[in-house]
């Protein structure tokens, strides 16, 4: 129940008392009640009190009660005007926060030469000008850091040349008990050897793909190279791959990486079962698998097994494996040829590696 008073204003006038407002239940109904006096007529004396009652199932009593239709206009008024200010404000914030998450997801994926725009004058065009300089520099180390690879690999190759032939020379004139050093001796520099022609072919892959000469390739003539290059007395390896299937590659990149990708999973997953390679055109893009039975990667080890000179056993001995680097020149490969590499284990068992070109 709510009531005021009102005292007349001038003399002799017919003064109101109170107003009031009473709900009342079962039904619910909304009363307003005006309590006054009338003045009374000629030779009448004192005033006539009265009481004026309104009732109405709702309380706004379409408006004669309380008309709320002014206040909703007016709050509607209020948000579309500071929809009309903000909203641009609020847009354009937003855009900048999705273009710096979208920068660091790429720079975290390997790919610095990404940049943003920086032509803000707040915080977010300083973040954003610290991130192009972060990449920048980023992009300036890995890329020393490949050069300095190739060019140290270039420079071991005369050298190490020159070691095998005075090995074979030292081996056709040995006695058949310094043979048997001898064959240690050439085993230890052929494996010097591969490690360099690995490290050459990451220099090599490092270019950028607008520094490729690409062509259309078909995918089922390099997997069956690959495979049958590298399964001869080592394994079984299954190629289903469409015969008309093509995609946008450099042929030689292409059939390193998945020649390094069917030898990794011989050696670590060969006896378990095949290795199967499979491709499929999906969409604007060309998706090959490689997969097989074994034991997989443990999931900590996943988005780094295709970091040069990484292995998941940090044992370095050469019957373990190798030096790390296979994977790391599939990867190389196939992003200087414009695609990606991604690894996952099976939901039943063993690992996929997946490859994906484009299709022009």
């Amino acid at each position: 129940m709510e009531s005021d008073r009102t005292e007349p204003s001038t003399p002799g006038s017919a003064p109101i008392h109170r107003r009031f407002l009473v709900q009342s239940e079962n039904p619910r109904t909304y009363w307003v009640g005006l309590m006054g006096a009338l003045r009374p007529g000629t030779g009448g004396t004192g005033h006539l009190r009265c009481t004026l009652l309104a009732r109405s199932g709702t309380f706004s009593a379409g408006g004669f009660f309380f008309d709320y239709r002014p206040w909703v206009l007016a709050c509607a008024g209020v948000a579309g005007l500071s929809a009309l200010f903000w909203l641009p404000l609020v847009r354009g914030i937003t855009r900048s926060i999705a273009q710096l998450t979208r920068a660091t997801r790429q720079i975290a994926d390997g790919q610095f030469d990404v940049r943003v725009d920086d032509q803000r004058t707040d915080e977010l065009g300083q973040l954003g000008a610290s991130i192009n300089r972060m990449s920048t520099r980023l992009e300036g180390f890995v890329s020393g850091q490949k050069r300095s690879l190739g060019d140290i690999a270039h420079e071991l190759c005369s050298p190490l040349a020159r070691l095998q032939m005075s090995v074979g020379i030292l081996e056709q004139n040995a006695t058949p008990e310094q043979k048997a050093h001898i064959e240690d001796l050439r085993e230890e520099v052929q494996h010097m050897s591969d490690l360099v022609n690995e490290l050459l072919s990451i220099s090599k892959a490092s270019l950028k793909p607008g520094n490729i000469k690409r062509e259309v390739v078909n995918v089922k003539t390099v997997a069956d190279h690959a495979a049958e290059r590298e399964a001869a007395n080592k394994g079984e390896v299954i190629v289903e791959v469409p015969a008309d299937l093509t995609c946008f590659a450099r042929p030689e990149l292409l059939q390193r990486a998945l020649s390094n990708l069917v030898r990794n999973a011989l050696r670590y997953a060969g006896e378990f079962g095949p290795i199967t390679i499979t491709a499929r055109r999906e969409g604007d893009a060309c998706i090959i698998l490689v997969t097989d039975l074994g034991p997989g990667v443990p999931p900590e080890h996943l988005d780094r097994i295709f970091d040069a000179f990484y292995r998941t056993d940090p044992d370095r001995a050469r019957n373990t494996g190798g030096a790390g680097l296979g994977l790391a020149i599939v990867k190389t490969c196939i992003e200087a040829c414009g695609g990606t590499a991604t690894a996952r284990n099976r939901e039943t068992r063993g690992l996929e590696v997946r490859l994906t070109l484009p299709l022009q």
